[in-house]
C-alpha cells in the first residue's frame, strides 16, 4: 500500500518520515493552511531528502495558483510532482503535463462523474486522483472522513489516493472499504497543525501495511548475488510480452545468467523485496546526461499494485545528476505505455527491433 504523509513543514519531520518508510511526501503552498510552507524552507527540505537513495516522491500541494507558478515552484523546490487541491479545471492539468510536470487532482463529492473522467484523464501522474472529503470553502486537512462508498466507486475503476480523515486506528478498515492505491493522511499523525508526530506517523504506516503483507515492499539497491533470481523473474515477466508479440527471441528471454552480471558492473540495479523474496527490478545508467532506465518489471501476481511506479521514482532519484530519462518499450504494449506516460514520459522515437515488434522511445526531462 502506497503511504502519502502531507503538509510536512520541517526537516526533522520529512527526515523521520522517509526514514520510516512514506512512500510520498506533500509540501502544502496553500497560504491559508496552518501547513503552509514557504518555497525557500521546501527548497532546504528536498534538497536534504534527495541526498538519500531512494527518496519519497515529493509532491506540492496547490490550491487555485497559476500554472506558470506552480511551475516555477517544482523547478525552485525540486519537487517530483504537483497535486491540485483546489477548483482547478482539467486544463491547469494539462498545462502542466504539456510543461512536462506530473499532476494529480484532488476531488471531493459529489462530483459529476464525467467532469471526474475529464480530470482523471488529463491528470500526468499516478495516481490518477485523490479523493477527499467535503468541507464547505475548506480545500483539504479537515479531518474529516471522505464518503468510502463513493471512494469505492472511484478505485474500482482508476489509481488513487484515499484522503480525509485517514487516521492510525481507521486507515486499515479505510483500506479493507475501499481499496485505494495508496492512502493519504495530514492531521492524523500530528502532534499539532503542522507538527508531525513520529509514533502515529509510524503507526500509520505499519496498519495500513499490514492489511496486505505482500505489499509491505521494500525499495532497495540490489547486489550482485542478486542477479540470478533477477533473471529468473526477468524471464517470467516479460513471457507476457513474447506472447504478446509472439516472439520468443527478446533480449529479456535470452540473456544469461553471465551476461546479466556483467551489467551489475556498470549499471545501478534496484529490487523491490517483500518477506525476502524479490518480486521486482528495474536497472539504469548515465550516459552523456541520460539516464537509460531498462527492464522494469514486476512479478505478474504483484502487478498493477504501484511496484512499478515505486521503481521508476526511486531509479530516478539515484541520478540526481541526469538531464533526461529515457526507457523503451513494445508498441502493443498498452499497460505499460500507460504508466510511462502517467509518470511524465512522452515518446520520442520509435525503431523496429524486427519483424515483430518496433520498440517505442520515451523520454522524461528532469526539473531544472
Amino acid at each position: 500500500m502506497i503511504v502519502k504523509l502531507c503538509g510536512l513543514t520541517s526537516l526533522d519531520d520529512a527526515l523521520a518520515a522517509a526514514e520510516l518508510g512514506a512512500d510520498y511526501l506533500g509540501f502544502n503552498f496553500y497560504p491559508k493552511s496552518p501547513r503552509s510552507i514557504t518555497e525557500l524552507e521546501c527548497e532546504r527540505i528536498i534538497g536534504a531528502l534527495k541526498k538519500r537513495s531512494p527518496h519519497p516522491v515529493c509532491a506540492g500541494v496547490f490550491v487555485n495558483h497559476p500554472p506558470a507558478d506552480i511551475l516555477r515552484i517544482v523547478r525552485r523546490c525540486g519537487l517530483d510532482s504537483a497535486q491540485l487541491s483546489g477548483d482547478e479545471a482539467p486544463e491547469a492539468l494539462a498545462a502542466l503535463a504539456a510543461a512536462r510536470i506530473p499532476a494529480f487532482k484532488a476531488v471531493r463529492a459529489p462530483i459529476d462523474e464525467n467532469y471526474l473522467a475529464r480530470l482523471a484523464e488529463a491528470g500526468s501522474a499516478e495516481p490518477a486522483l485523490l479523493l477527499d472529503a467535503h468541507a464547505a470553502g475548506r480545500y483539504g486537512g479537515t479531518g474529516h472522513t471522505a464518503d468510502w462508498n463513493w471512494a469505492r466507486k472511484v478505485a474500482a475503476r482508476r489509481p488513487v489516493f484515499l484522503a480525509g480523515g485517514l487516521t492510525p486506528e481507521n486507515v486499515a478498515e479505510a483500506i479493507r472499504a475501499v481499496r485505494p492505491w495508496g492512502v493519504d493522511t495530514a492531521s492524523g499523525v500530528e502532534s499539532s497543525a503542522g507538527k508531525k508526530d513520529a509514533e502515529k506517523m509510524a503507526a500509520f504506516i505499519s496498519a495500513a501495511r499490514q492489511t496486505d503483507p505482500a505489499l509491505s515492499v521494500r525499495i532497495e539497491p540490489a547486489e550482485g548475488r542478486d542477479a540470478a533470481d533477477i533473471l529468473a523473474l526477468q524471464k517470467l515477466a516479460y513471457r507476457s510480452e513474447a506472447e504478446l508479440n509472439r516472439d520468443f527471441s527478446i533480449p529479456p528471454l535470452t540473456q544469461t545468467l553471465d551476461e546479466i552480471e556483467s551489467e551489475f558492473a556498470c549499471k545501478q540495479f534496484l529490487r523491490a523485496t517483500t518477506g525476502g523474496r524479490i518480486i521486482g527490478s528495474a536497472r539504469g545508467e548515465l550516459r552523456d546526461g541520460t539516464c537509460c532506465i531498462g527492464r522494469l518489471i514486476v512479478h505478474p501476481d504483484w502487478q498493477n499494485r504501484g511496484i512499478g511506479s515505486r521503481l521508476l521514482r526511486a531509479l530516478e532519484a539515484h541520478f540526481p545528476e541526469a538531464e533526461r530519462f529515457e526507457l523503451f518499450t513494445g508498441d502493443r504494449s498498452e499497460r505499460n505505455l500507460y504508466l510511462y506516460r502517467k509518470m511524465g514520459y512522452r515518446e520520442c522515437k520509435r525503431e523496429p527491433l524486427n519483424a515483430r515488434v518496433t520498440l517505442v522511445y520515451l523520454e522524461k526531462r528532469a526539473p531544472k
